[in-house]
């Protein structure tokens, strides 16, 4: 099984990026697509980033302004049970140190390296909402 790695740095403080990565309407500022649901512990959260593809995340862990940890339910293209998890923590400089983790990857799964991509552009959307909103 593999893990998918990412991190970014953002100039913002953590508090303003935990509500962009959990307050729904600010996930429309920024993520691709259409978004249901809500996050919060035990309930669903669906991306749609294209009308084709969709994905939803059960969260199981909502740490304010440290951690969230989400369980896959359904995913389009690989299949579910994989664990996300977002982990913010404070940069000496001022900024937020948002590290991703993506894990239980099938080593053959055809979908791994177009995810990998996607969490890059993703977090990086992330960065330029906080940092010009």
């Amino acid at each position: 099984m593999i893990t998918l790695h990412h991190a970014i740095k953002i100039a913002a403080p953590r508090p303003a990026v935990f509500t962009a990565l959990t307050d729904i309407e600010q996930m429309a500022a920024w993520h691709a697509g259409e978004i249901e649901g809500e996050i919060a512990a035990g309930k669903i959260l669906t991306l749609r980033p294209k009308p084709e593809t969709h994905f939803s995340w059960r969260t199981e862990t909502l740490e304010q302004d440290k951690r969230i940890v989400q369980t896959s339910l359904i995913e389009t293209d690989s299949h579910a049970g994989k664990t996300l998890s977002f982990q913010l923590s404070d940069l000496e400089d001022g900024r937020t140190l948002v590290a991703l983790t993506h894990g239980e990857w099938a080593v053959d799964d055809p979908h791994l390296p177009f995810c990998n991509t996607y969490w890059g552009e993703v977090l990086f959307q992330l960065k330029t909402y906080l940092e010009t909103a």
